[in-house]
């Protein structure tokens, strides 16, 4: 298929985003892939970005549903007459009970409600996975406002922070200067992973190096971005991957922050490992629903205070024939090695099983996605493990191939 058809198939799509899934949920908030005027382009990293993220957004709220008239909490969120789901996750994506306090994450819809957050919210902080695609494509469209040539040649560029990429709120998180002058570097294909079509380098005193990577084929888009901040904070990075295939309904999307050993005050002492799968269904060219997904979020942490905790929630299924989720953790250990060490993981067993009627349904023989009994846990990221870095996970990348979710470091 010419990427003109892609376009096409994508903008219909992106309009479509907003009201999928009416039948059983309220309007979701979306901003629109790209400018009307704008193409999706492996040249323009932002406007594959802003497709993926949309489809995240649709994903997320395809894990609960909305029956108007329901009045069971389903997948651990009220239902939609409440008028109050939107408020039961904070800015960091952390899942809220109905007064506002933590929901414990020993409860037993505590793992369901977070992949919703994760998913559903975008509060633009990078905890959430919206949030932290925001904040890469307003960068990346920044950076192609002030122009990009794809020559393979580092040259210095006058780069503008300003409301038409980004936020306001955005920008006064972020309290940087209303322009900077960066290095950029690109290439065709990346530079620094050849099986991306377009590769971006970004390199400034304020933010260290991103990079950014794109690629389309047929009617599948994909990205790759990578964060290495070592300069200002040592053991500072990360990586994101994504890819959607329009045509299938097929999407991948990985994220990976070694920042377990980072000293910085804010942003750091914790890794973090996403990996989701799912399809959505789509009939003449409209998202319809959203089935077959599959997730894990893991996050090791170092409180400061010589005691370290871990969590590991996992997701299978849909809302049409069962949704399994479960949590393992560790919790308040001395010996940081714990975390890597599948054996010292207890799971917090629940009976929920989600469907669009209960949340106490018949998974059948969807168990959801099990926790190795011993081994190195590697997919938690802890250093003890020696698990693969995320920038050299995004170096080797050869785009996302999985066609499950398991607890696999590689795949």
């Amino acid at each position: 298929m010419y990427v003109k058809d892609l376009n096409k198939m994508l903008a219909v799509a992106a309009l479509l985003c907003a009201s999928a899934l009416t039948a059983c949920t309220p309007k979701v908030e979306v901003e629109e892939t790209a400018p009307e005027s704008e193409e999706v382009s492996a040249e323009k990293p932002s406007t594959v970005m802003g497709v993926v993220k949309d489809v995240i957004v649709v994903v997320g709220n395809g894990l609960v549903s909305y029956e108007q008239s329901q009045s069971q909490k389903v997948q651990g969120k009220v239902s939609a007459q409440n008028l109050i789901a939107d408020h039961l996750c904070n800015e960091n994506a952390m899942p809220l009970n109905e007064d506002g306090s933590y929901m414990d994450s020993q409860g037993p819809d505590y793992p369901s409600r977070l992949f919703y957050c994760k998913l559903a919210k975008d509060t633009g902080s990078p905890e959430a996975v919206p949030g932290a695609l925001r904040q890469i494509k307003s960068i990346s469209c920044a950076v192609e406002k002030a122009g990009v040539i794809y020559d393979d040649q580092s040259r210095q560029t006058v780069v503008k922070m300003d409301t038409r990429c980004f936020t306001q709120e955005q920008l006064d998180m972020m309290g940087v200067n209303p322009t900077m002058t960066v290095t950029i570097r690109a290439s065709k294909p990346a530079f620094f992973n050849s099986y991306y079509d377009t590769g971006i380098s970004i390199i400034s005193p304020e933010f260290g190096e991103y990079r950014l990577a794109a690629k389309i084929s047929g009617t599948k888009v994909e990205f790759l971005t990578s964060e290495d901040q070592t300069a200002l904070s040592p053991d500072k990075t990360g990586s994101f991957a994504a890819s959607y295939d329009i045509l299938s309904g097929e999407l991948r999307f990985e994220s990976r922050s070694d920042r377990f050993l980072c000293a910085e005050n804010s942003s750091c002492g914790w890794s973090r490992h996403d990996r989701i799968l799912a399809t959505v269904a789509m009939s003449g060219g409209v998202i319809t629903g959203v089935s077959n997904v599959e997730g894990i979020s893991a996050d090791v942490y170092d409180s400061r205070n010589g005691t370290y905790s871990a969590r590991t929630s996992t997701i299978k299924g849909d809302l049409a024939s069962g949704l399994k989720a479960r949590y393992f953790h560790v919790q308040n250990t001395n010996v940081s090695a714990d975390l890597g060490d599948a054996s010292k993981y207890s799971e917090v067993v629940n009976n929920r099983c989600y469907t669009n009627a209960s949340d106490q349904a018949n998974c059948g023989v969807n168990t959801g996605i099990d926790f190795p009994a011993n081994g190195a846990y590697k997919f938690g990221l802890h250093p003890s493990t020696n698990a693969i870095l995320s920038l050299d996970w995004a170096a080797q990348l050869q785009g996302l191939q999985f066609n499950s979710v398991t607890m696999d470091n590689v795949q």
